[in-house]
């Protein structure tokens, strides 16, 4: 958004400031058990992770023991904090925040979706322990069969919502049934994209009480206003009552007259 760092506190603070309705942030588990934002598992293509250490991580692996790439999760919080986020377009200096830096910026002013990537159940409840969560959702991925009892125990422990991408699904009707199945009472929210949605698909969603998104940036939305300045697909999404996943909330913002 408007040239800030994805997953950055500027970026966060920008989307807030927007009006946002929902700010996608990712949580990533580093070594000693905490939790920065970070959408990659690896801190190469966002920091300047090869010049703060050459080498790769101080306790080990090696850069080239690990193909070249920096993982967070062999880097302490101590040591992610030492980096800088990179591509800043005003050339601000940008630390890696952490997860509960993030939520007590945002502060109950807007929803958060925490796009789940490295994760453990215990540690990531505890690390959401001390921060007011009555504003987050868990959301993660699904795919078609995968079992989703390692999201379950989080929900259960956190109490928190579930929100699900049904991601490279062929057959949403089937997937949404097996999601539900496995998730309950959890799950709140589905995102698909726009392509294969059917009547039948948005009457089961309608039943079991789920909110439905739309992923503009995967099935078109997005490339047709940006690309092509044209809103109509968009308009067509929108005009249904569903909200819009996208890449551009600015775009589709001034499109809603916001």
């Amino acid at each position: 958004m408007a040239g800030f760092p994805e997953n950055s506190l500027a970026w966060i603070a920008y989307g807030i400031e927007r009006g946002v309705d929902m700010l996608h942030i990712n949580p990533q588990l580093t070594a000693d058990g905490q939790y920065v934002l970070m959408h990659d598992p690896t801190l190469n293509r966002t920091t300047d992770v090869e010049s703060v250490y050459p080498e790769g991580p101080p306790a080990g692996p090696t850069r080239v023991q690990r193909g070249g790439l920096d993982y967070v999760r062999d880097y302490t919080l101590e040591e992610i904090q030492r980096l800088h986020i990179v591509g800043t377009e005003d050339g601000s200096t940008r630390t890696v925040p952490t997860l509960g830096e993030a939520i007590d910026l945002v502060d109950g002013r807007t929803l958060i979706a925490l796009g789940l990537k490295s994760y453990e159940v215990d540690s990531l409840a505890q690390a959401l322990q001390p921060h007011d969560t009555r504003n987050l959702l868990l959301f993660d991925l699904y795919f078609s069969g995968t079992d989703q009892s390692t999201l379950r125990a989080l929900a259960e422990e956190t109490g928190l919502g579930v929100g699900v991408a049904l991601y490279r699904s062929q057959n949403y009707l089937l997937d949404l049934e097996g999601i539900v199945a496995q998730l309950g009472p959890h799950l709140r929210m589905i995102s698909v994209r726009s392509a294969r949605l059917t009547p039948d698909f948005i009457a089961r969603v309608q039943d079991f009480g789920l909110h439905l998104v739309i992923s503009g940036w995967a099935t078109g939305e997005d490339s047709a206003l940006v690309d092509r300045d044209d809103p109509g697909p968009w308009r067509a999404v929108l005009s249904g009552g569903y909200s819009a996943m996208t890449n551009y909330p600015d775009v589709v913002l001034q499109l809603l007259s916001r």
